[in-house]
């Protein structure tokens, strides 16, 4: 754990479909910061150890797995952008953001719930979706799970029904840092 007072750290948070990916790229860019994101990471396990394409329980375990992977690497990191859907109720998971320590920002993408199912069926039925991804629909109880923001630190709602202003963000992440 690194709680040096310099570290500084972005989740990118939300439910499946929210948008996470398309906030968090441009913003790590912008803020000249590493990007650590959960489907690559679960993607390359998969690949790694032979993961069996459309196995439901296996494709989770590849996400938690991804996860942890992505926490252990971003406490190497003292400036890093996380994008994953993290379970705001998992209080392992919370525990494990707590310690990375430092200056915590939430950006916590959000949009309605059909749209995040809309999103989510469409980039499922891709012919380019990574074997790794078993699931193809998003059902209400499945969204429940992520029906807040992780809430450690300062929390940014972000609505991404529009495509969201990276040098505002950027700014109101900087405000957060200073206050």
């Amino acid at each position: 754990m690194n709680s040096d007072s310099a570290r500084r750290v972005v989740l990118v948070t939300g439910a499946p479909g929210a948008g996470k990916t398309t906030v968090a790229e441009p913003l790590a860019a912008a803020l000249g910061f590493a990007l650590l994101s959960k489907d690559p990471i679960k993607e390359a396990l998969f690949d790694a150890l032979d993961g069996c394409a459309g196995d439901l329980a296996q494709s989770r375990k590849f996400s938690d797995a991804a996860i942890a992977v992505m926490l252990a690497l971003a406490a190497q990191c003292p400036q890093v952008v996380l994008e994953a859907n993290f379970h705001p109720h998992n209080v392992h998971e919370r525990e494990r953001i707590k310690n990375l320590g430092g200056k915590i920002v939430e950006a916590y993408c959000s949009c309605p719930p059909d749209e995040m199912a809309r999103r989510f069926a469409e980039r499922a039925a891709s012919t380019r979706r990574h074997p790794a991804h078993a699931l193809k629909s998003l059902s209400p109880e499945l969204l429940a799970e992520y029906d807040g923001p992780i809430g450690i630190g300062t929390v940014i709602r972000i609505v991404t029904l529009r495509p969201v202003s990276t040098s505002e963000l950027v700014r109101r992440i900087r405000e957060a840092w200073s206050g």
